[in-house]
């Protein structure tokens, strides 16, 4: 049985961050997982205000107060509330696809993120237009701050990343974000959240870079 057991899983919300903690769970191996994400996290979450919450293993007030600590420190973020979330996992989820982000799907997932339907966007994606579509999605030019996107499969910008984008977003892992030049008020993969931070300096010239999701959160690696 313990080889069933998963590691923690980080799943981003609305209003910041939950931390999935398996019942019966090694405390201490938990607190280096959550050290470990948190700091390769970091950049996304440094400046960002959260409310995070936990799942699963209930912590004393000692424990919660060691994870706290952890996020404090390692984040860079503003923690608001850290407490634990009886809300079940599966609930969360159907209430994020039915509010959020509807993508019309025909199957489970959408599978051809190495090949499959394509929508090409020829111009600027401007601020207050949002594009959904069941597939990868493809740039050519920029996507402003206060644009949204919102694709079953990859996301690729030629150009420059200001605005919101969810790849993978009816709960395909294996979806990725790519950009030119990656500064995006917030991206999602998957049920996986990150937002950039708000003193980040914007990097002119192109730097190319990929979003994808490593352990449930969002790692992003230069090209």
């Amino acid at each position: 049985m313990e080889q069933e057991i998963k590691g923690i899983v980080f799943k981003g919300n609305s209003e910041g961050l939950i931390i999935v903690i398996p019942e019966n769970y090694d405390f201490e191996q938990a607190l280096e997982e959550i050290e470990r994400k948190v700091t390769s996290a970091s950049r996304f979450f440094k400046g960002a205000r959260m409310k995070v919450a936990y799942r699963g293993q209930k912590l004393t007030p000692e424990q919660e107060e060691a994870v706290k600590a952890i996020l404090d420190e390692k984040s860079g973020a503003i923690i608001e509330s850290f407490a634990r979330d009886e809300e079940p996992v599966r609930e969360h989820i159907s209430h994020q696809n039915n509010n959020t982000h509807k993508v019309p799907v025909r199957g489970p997932f959408f599978t051809g993120i190495d090949e499959g339907s394509c929508k090409f966007i020829r111009s600027t994606v401007r601020n207050g237009v949002r594009i959904e579509y069941n597939g990868n999605v493809v740039v050519l030019g920029d996507v402003n701050p206060g644009a949204e996107i919102v694709a079953s499969g990859n996301v690729i910008v030629l150009g420059i990343l200001r605005g919101m984008v969810h790849a993978g977003a009816d709960g395909n892992k294996d979806a990725f974000i790519y950009a030119l030049n990656l500064k995006p008020t917030q991206i999602r993969i998957a049920e996986a959240i990150a937002r950039m931070p708000e003193d980040e300096e914007s990097a002119h010239g192109i730097c190319p870079e990929m979003a994808t999701v490593k352990d449930g959160v969002i790692i992003v690696e230069q090209m």
